[in-house]
């Protein structure tokens, strides 16, 4: 049977474990996040500037 002390270690280990792998898949849905809003703030951008570009053109010459 293992001692109290052991069990406390082991818990702690295993706490300190589970804080450090959030910390790491925190990180990365950040870095995932990050990416994503520039590449929305590009299309935004991209989509606003061709229609900036359509304006008053007739339907026919529109691309």
């Amino acid at each position: 049977m293992p001692s109290k002390e052991m069990k406390i270690t082991t818990l702690f280990w295993i706490a300190i474990s589970g804080l450090l792998l959030t910390t790491i898949y925190t990180i990365v849905i950040m870095k995932q996040g990050i990416e994503t809003k520039k590449m929305i703030n590009f299309i935004y951008k991209n989509n606003k500037r061709t229609a900036s570009e359509d304006h008053g053109k007739t339907p026919s010459k529109v691309k």
